[in-house]
């Protein structure tokens, strides 16, 4: 979900982003052209090739000159940040046409953490960047030419608020911060750049401090007091201050009336209040506009799109996605939006391919992760006949039970050890405003049941045999407000619990609500309700909501075995894989006490630890651990309760039904 505006309305004016002036024998680059690619060795003879460089979302070319101090201004910068972020997928080329002595004394003086490259090539011809130095180039996804700079001074402050604003659309706000940060000691009154620090702290979720940037900006004058406005009506619209929002994007529009910001605002507000014809009038509006930031601009045609697609043209939402990515390349949630379009098709290999490459922009995005996950295993089931029956033929037995309605238990002769835990997830209802990232619920639920899944813990119901057993018998979303389809269905796929529940998109963010029931009598077991924070903060968002499923699960469904064997400090339990023991798990050794009387009342007592067991190693049926915390001699037939505050981390093989 991409809830922070990336970049500085009025920057543009002030940028000195140019295509150059031709080489010989070159013609000149232009942003958004393919840059042509090169090979450059280092002073040690390492090659480097550029057609390397394809699936890095950014790459820096920095033409430079070792001898001239003002040439290298910039690039002691950019090394500053390099070092400072080393797991920030920060690819920095310094290139010079200086001599190999001069080049090895510049790298003995600065040390620096990137590769210099000698050009031996005419690669500096071929980027123009031979009469003026430092000549940088900030180069994107698929070799994308998106920013050009030539000159130092004013301009190297340029390019360092540009860098900035583009590490703002990769949801790297801590880089952008630290950019402006080294702008700012400089030129404390730069307005591009504290305006680029206020949208990292939307990112980051700091609302209050983002206020406090804009404010102070929109009381200074002219285009300073624009790009403050602008930024306060984002702030207000991320707090679900609506009519505020509203009100200073229209005075933005009144002071610069070619900007989208007002249009997409407006589009929002009409789509929470059920008027699609009118927010997709707004969003049209929005498209119209040319002023404004890349990111305002990239949304309207976003949102536009996404009202193209609900109503089944996905042609036409591609080509405006398209026209979003275009404008913001590291925009994944039109990427991956148009990926969804061709699920709706079928088109899995289009699917796959379009993740791909939202994966080459951003690849810790978790719902671009499981989306390219399914849309592989789809693409595989498809082209597998073999895969195919063995779906249909599970579905047709599911369908089959619930027809009958005949849910027996296998009879057990043994209480006590615990079976599988099966849960069945099923689709979560989505309402209020229109999210950047189409699918938001369903995206929820396929990665959280992954994620469940892959603990090994728990066996989570596949939900191909979900969808495919709701297609058999007829029924759709709604037919799972009906309690009694819901628990027959649960029933019929043999499991023991299911979760359900609701999204519902708000300005600030999407309020989840999830329901944990057993199947049989539809128990609540934990209704959960969770707030997403926005900004860059998904992962962690999704994390947490994930814990929290598992250990209310771990804490009213212990996992329970025997103690089938003692030698020495090890012990084997009647408990394996199959039933959700993992490596790490933790069992209790309990000891039942006996009812007690007093005053004409019983009560039982809580069971007593005698001894804690760690395991270590698991088969699918047993388990073996390491006795810890023993108070008494350890025998054949002890009882062992799962711990709940001890959940197993690491990856485990995960277990789909």
């Amino acid at each position: 979900m991409k809830v922070s505006p990336l970049v500085i309305g009025l920057l543009a004016a002030a940028v000195i982003a140019v295509g150059g002036t031709p080489g010989i024998g070159h013609s000149a680059l232009q942003t958004g052209s393919r840059v042509p690619v090169f090979t450059l060795k280092d002073i040690n003879g390492q090659a480097y090739p550029l057609s390397g460089m394809k699936r890095r979302a950014m790459t820096i070319l920095y033409f430079f000159d070792a001898d001239s101090r003002p040439s290298i201004e910039g690039l002691l910068s950019l090394d500053g940040l390099a070092r400072k972020y080393r797991d920030a997928d920060l690819t920095v080329w310094a290139i010079t046409r200086s001599s190999k002595q001069k080049v090895a004394a510049f790298q003995d003086r600065t040390q620096t953490v990137f590769p210099v490259l000698l050009d031996s090539a005419g690669v500096s011809d071929m980027f123009d960047a031979r009469r003026i130095l430092p000549t940088v180039c900030i180069v994107g996804p698929e070799l994308t030419m998106l920013d050009i700079f030539q000159g130092g001074g004013k301009t190297t402050q340029v390019m360092l608020v540009r860098l900035a604003e583009r590490n703002l659309q990769r949801r790297k706000p801590e880089i952008a911060r630290a950019i402006t940060e080294t702008v700012e000691k400089s030129d404390p009154g730069n307005a591009q750049a504290r305006t680029v620090k206020g949208y990292a702290a939307i990112q980051e979720g700091n609302l209050d401090e983002a206020e406090q940037t804009f404010y102070s900006l929109s009381k200074e004058k002219g285009s300073n007091a624009v790009l403050g406005k602008e930024g306060l009506a984002q702030v207000y619209k991320n707090k679900g201050q609506t009519e505020k929002s509203l009100q200073l994007a229209k005075e933005v529009a009144a002071q610069a009336g070619d900007r989208p910001l007002v249009h997409v605002i407006k589009g929002d507000q009409l789509y929470r209040q059920n008027n699609k014809k009118g927010a997709e009038a707004a969003y049209r509006e929005g498209t119209r506009k040319p002023g404004g930031a890349p990111f305002q601009r990239a949304v309207a045609y976003n949102q536009l799109g996404r009202l193209y697609a609900q109503r089944g043209d996905f042609a036409k939402s591609r080509e405006l996605y398209d026209q979003a990515v275009s404008i913001d390349p590291y925009y994944i949630e039109a990427t991956s939006n148009k990926g969804q379009t061709f699920e709706q098709e079928e088109r899995w290999d289009k699917a796959l391919e379009t993740y791909r490459q939202a994966e080459a922009v951003d690849k810790h995005d978790p719902f671009i992760r499981a989306l390219a996950e399914n849309a592989m295993r789809r693409l595989m089931i498809q082209k597998d006949q073999m895969k195919q029956k063995e779906l249909a033929a599970a579905v047709k037995k599911v369908a089959e039970r619930y027809r009958q309605n005949r849910f027996e238990q296998v009879p057990v002769d043994d209480p006590w050890t615990s079976r599988p835990t099966r849960v069945a997830f099923f689709d979560l209802s989505e309402s209020g405003g229109l999210s950047q990232r189409a699918g938001f619920a369903g995206l929820l639920k396929d990665y959280l049941a992954r994620q469940l899944g892959a603990s090994g813990r728990v066996l989570v119901v596949d939900n191909l045999i979900v969808s495919g057993v709701m297609d058999e018998l007829g029924l759709d979303r709604d037919a799972l407000a009906d309690n009694d389809i819901l628990s027959r269905l649960s029933q019929a796929m043999q499991a023991s619990l299911m979760i359900k529940g609701s999204v519902y998109q708000m300005p600030s963010g999407p309020l989840c609500n999830l329901k944990i029931l057993t199947s049989k009598d539809l128990r609540p077991v934990e209704l959960l309700d969770y707030q997403f924070s926005g900004g860059t903060r998904l992962q962690k968002d999704l994390s947490q909501i994930n814990r929290r499923l598992m250990t209310r699960i771990m804490e009213k469904f212990p996992l329970q075995a025997f103690v089938v064997e003692v030698t020495g400090n090890q012990v084997l339990l009647n408990l394996g894989a199959l039933q959700g023991v993992v490596d790490g798990t933790v069992f209790d050794v309990i000891e039942e006490k006996a009812p007690v009387v007093y005053k004409g009342k019983q009560f039982t007592p809580e069971p007593g630890m005698v001894a804690r067991v760690h395991v270590v190693r698991t088969d699918d049926d047993f388990s073996y651990g390491h006795i810890k915390d023993q108070r008494r001699p350890i025998t054949q037939d002890d009882k062992l309760r799962e711990h709940p505050d001890a959940m197993a981390t690491g990856d485990q093989r995960s277990r789909i039904w």
